[in-house]
Protein backbone atom coordinates (compact mmCIF):
# COMPACT_ATOMS: atom_id res chain seq x y z
CA UNK A 1 0.00 0.00 0.00
CA UNK A 2 1.27 3.41 -0.89
CA UNK A 3 2.05 5.50 2.16
CA UNK A 4 1.07 9.13 1.64
CA UNK A 5 3.16 11.74 3.38
CA UNK A 6 1.13 14.89 3.83
CA UNK A 7 3.34 17.94 4.22
CA UNK A 8 2.12 20.67 6.52
CA UNK A 9 0.24 22.76 3.96
CA UNK A 10 -0.83 25.32 6.55
CA UNK A 11 2.78 26.14 7.40
CA UNK A 12 3.63 26.51 3.72
CA UNK A 13 0.59 28.55 2.84
CA UNK A 14 1.14 31.04 5.64
CA UNK A 15 4.71 31.88 4.69
CA UNK A 16 5.15 35.02 2.61
CA UNK A 17 6.60 33.68 -0.63
CA UNK A 18 4.82 30.34 -0.58
CA UNK A 19 1.64 31.74 -2.11
CA UNK A 20 2.99 31.49 -5.64
CA UNK A 21 4.91 28.22 -5.29
CA UNK A 22 2.74 26.24 -7.67
CA UNK A 23 0.13 28.76 -8.73
CA UNK A 24 -0.26 32.52 -8.81
CA UNK A 25 -3.70 31.99 -7.25
CA UNK A 26 -2.37 31.56 -3.72
CA UNK A 27 -4.16 29.47 -1.14
CA UNK A 28 -3.16 26.25 0.56
CA UNK A 29 -0.53 23.99 -0.98
CA UNK A 30 -1.41 20.32 -0.83
CA UNK A 31 1.40 17.77 -1.05
CA UNK A 32 1.41 13.98 -1.23
CA UNK A 33 4.39 11.68 -1.64
CA UNK A 34 5.40 8.15 -0.73
CA UNK A 35 7.99 9.52 1.70
CA UNK A 36 9.20 12.83 3.09
CA UNK A 37 12.42 13.75 4.86
CA UNK A 38 12.81 16.98 6.83
CA UNK A 39 16.43 18.13 7.02
CA UNK A 40 16.19 20.93 9.58
CA UNK A 41 19.91 21.74 9.70
CA UNK A 42 19.98 22.11 5.91
CA UNK A 43 16.60 23.94 5.86
CA UNK A 44 15.20 21.43 3.34
CA UNK A 45 12.30 19.07 2.87
CA UNK A 46 12.78 16.21 0.41
CA UNK A 47 9.65 14.58 -1.01
CA UNK A 48 10.34 11.19 -2.57
CA UNK A 49 8.42 9.08 -5.10
CA UNK A 50 5.01 9.87 -6.55
CA UNK A 51 5.21 13.52 -5.50
CA UNK A 52 2.03 15.43 -6.31
CA UNK A 53 1.73 19.10 -5.31
CA UNK A 54 -1.38 21.18 -5.99
CA UNK A 55 -2.35 24.77 -5.32
CA UNK A 56 -5.55 26.17 -6.73
CA UNK A 57 -5.86 24.87 -10.28
CA UNK A 58 -2.10 24.25 -10.75
CA UNK A 59 -0.39 20.91 -10.27
CA UNK A 60 3.27 19.81 -10.10
CA UNK A 61 4.23 16.13 -10.28
CA UNK A 62 7.73 14.61 -10.13
CA UNK A 63 9.75 11.69 -8.81
CA UNK A 64 11.58 13.83 -6.22
CA UNK A 65 10.99 17.40 -5.04
CA UNK A 66 13.37 19.28 -2.74
CA UNK A 67 12.01 22.37 -0.99
CA UNK A 68 14.53 24.82 0.48
CA UNK A 69 13.15 27.25 3.01
CA UNK A 70 14.43 30.29 4.84
CA UNK A 71 13.65 31.75 8.22
CA UNK A 72 15.90 31.82 11.24
CA UNK A 73 14.62 28.56 12.72
CA UNK A 74 13.55 30.14 16.01
CA UNK A 75 10.13 29.08 17.20
CA UNK A 76 8.19 28.44 20.40
CA UNK A 77 6.74 25.14 19.14
CA UNK A 78 8.08 21.83 17.93
CA UNK A 79 6.88 19.24 15.43
CA UNK A 80 6.26 19.02 11.72
CA UNK A 81 5.93 22.43 10.13
CA UNK A 82 6.95 24.39 13.20
CA UNK A 83 10.30 25.61 11.86
CA UNK A 84 9.38 26.37 8.27
CA UNK A 85 9.96 29.88 7.04
CA UNK A 86 9.60 31.26 3.57
CA UNK A 87 10.08 28.81 0.74
CA UNK A 88 13.06 29.93 -1.33
CA UNK A 89 13.26 27.23 -4.00
CA UNK A 90 11.58 24.04 -5.12
CA UNK A 91 13.56 21.63 -7.30
CA UNK A 92 11.69 18.80 -9.03
CA UNK A 93 13.63 15.91 -10.59
CA UNK A 94 12.52 13.07 -12.83
CA UNK A 95 9.29 12.95 -14.83
CA UNK A 96 8.43 16.56 -14.04
CA UNK A 97 4.94 17.69 -15.09
CA UNK A 98 3.51 21.18 -14.50
CA UNK A 99 -0.17 21.57 -15.39
CA UNK A 100 -2.53 24.56 -15.25
CA UNK A 101 -5.85 25.15 -17.03
CA UNK A 102 -3.90 27.04 -19.75
CA UNK A 103 -0.88 24.80 -20.30
CA UNK A 104 0.79 21.46 -19.78
CA UNK A 105 4.57 21.26 -19.63
CA UNK A 106 6.94 18.43 -18.89
CA UNK A 107 10.68 17.93 -18.68
CA UNK A 108 13.46 16.25 -16.73
CA UNK A 109 14.20 18.98 -14.17
CA UNK A 110 12.10 21.85 -12.80
CA UNK A 111 13.25 24.68 -10.54
CA UNK A 112 11.05 27.31 -8.90
CA UNK A 113 12.87 30.37 -7.53
CA UNK A 114 10.68 32.44 -5.22
CA UNK A 115 12.71 35.66 -5.43
CA UNK A 116 12.28 35.74 -9.22
CA UNK A 117 8.84 34.06 -9.21
CA UNK A 118 9.97 31.81 -12.08
CA UNK A 119 9.71 28.15 -12.96
CA UNK A 120 12.42 26.78 -15.25
CA UNK A 121 12.08 23.36 -16.86
CA UNK A 122 14.98 21.73 -18.68
CA UNK A 123 15.60 18.55 -20.63
CA UNK A 124 13.36 17.35 -23.46
CA UNK A 125 10.57 19.89 -22.89
CA UNK A 126 7.08 19.47 -24.32
CA UNK A 127 4.71 22.43 -23.90
CA UNK A 128 1.02 22.10 -24.83
CA UNK A 129 -1.45 25.01 -24.99
CA UNK A 130 -4.84 23.99 -26.32
CA UNK A 131 -4.06 22.05 -29.50
CA UNK A 132 -0.69 23.78 -30.01
CA UNK A 133 2.47 21.82 -29.16
CA UNK A 134 6.03 23.13 -28.78
CA UNK A 135 9.23 21.22 -28.05
CA UNK A 136 12.56 22.52 -26.84
CA UNK A 137 15.31 22.14 -24.28
CA UNK A 138 14.63 24.93 -21.75
CA UNK A 139 11.36 26.55 -20.69
CA UNK A 140 11.21 29.62 -18.44
CA UNK A 141 7.84 30.69 -17.02
CA UNK A 142 7.78 34.12 -15.38
CA UNK A 143 4.64 33.68 -13.31
CA UNK A 144 3.88 37.27 -12.28
CA UNK A 145 4.58 38.61 -15.78
CA UNK A 146 2.64 35.83 -17.51
CA UNK A 147 5.60 35.32 -19.86
CA UNK A 148 6.80 31.96 -21.21
CA UNK A 149 10.09 31.50 -23.11
CA UNK A 150 11.10 28.25 -24.82
CA UNK A 151 14.69 27.72 -25.99
CA UNK A 152 15.79 24.97 -28.37
CA UNK A 153 19.21 24.48 -26.75
CA UNK A 154 21.55 22.91 -29.31
CA UNK A 155 18.64 22.59 -31.73
CA UNK A 156 15.71 24.74 -32.75
CA UNK A 157 12.35 25.10 -31.05
CA UNK A 158 9.80 22.96 -32.86
CA UNK A 159 6.10 23.90 -32.92
CA UNK A 160 2.82 22.69 -34.30
CA UNK A 161 0.28 25.52 -34.26
CA UNK A 162 -3.38 24.76 -34.97
CA UNK A 163 -5.13 28.03 -35.83
CA UNK A 164 -8.86 28.08 -35.41
CA UNK A 165 -11.76 28.93 -33.18
CA UNK A 166 -10.72 26.37 -30.56
CA UNK A 167 -7.60 28.41 -29.80
CA UNK A 168 -9.36 31.69 -29.01
CA UNK A 169 -9.30 33.14 -32.50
Amino acid sequence: MQVKAVFCAIALATSGTAAAQVSGEGGPIRVTADRSEVLDKERKVVLIDNVDITQGTARLRADIVTIEYGGDGTTETTGLGSNFGDIRTMTARGNVFYVTPDLKANGDLGVYVASADTITLTGDITLVRGEDVAKGDRLVMELAAGKTTLDGGNSQVKMVINPGEGNGR
